[in-house]
């Protein structure tokens, strides 16, 4: 894959967006925030950053990545990014919808991590630039 594409998954709380914002800086890459699209539901949302993450180079962040990846993984046989940073330990308490959030975004990591590392995707555990 010659186009840069990261993603960074995770917990709510645990830093994605202020990560995103660093490396997007640092590296000169756009940053595509998925919080933006949630107010069209995870099903439209995940769908809109899966097209978003085809179309172009970036750093793409949030809850909804892990959605957007699975439907990627799904339509296509090469990887859909270069690299995912992992993101698990929120800095603060969860709300309780933020903790189920949390547990389901989990449960898809668990299901896709195996088929993106198979693909050759960089996968790191933690704020690891």
């Amino acid at each position: 894959m010659s186009v840069q594409r990261i993603a960074i998954v995770g917990s709510p709380r645990a830093g994605k967006s202020t990560l995103a914002v660093r490396l997007g800086h640092s590296l000169g890459m756009p940053v595509t925030h998925s919080d933006s699209l949630i107010s069209l539901g995870w099903s439209q949302a995940s769908s809109e950053l899966a097209e978003l993450i085809e179309q172009a180079p970036g750093i793409f962040e949030g809850v909804a990545v892990v959605r957007a990846l699975r439907k990627l993984l799904q339509r296509h046989a090469t990887p859909p990014v270069n690299r995912v940073i992992v993101l698990t330990k929120p800095h603060m308490q969860l709300s309780s919808g933020q903790e189920a959030l949390r547990k389901g975004c989990a449960t898809i990591w668990s299901e896709i991590e195996p088929e993106l590392r198979a693909r050759g995707v960089e996968v790191v555990h933690g704020a690891a630039e």
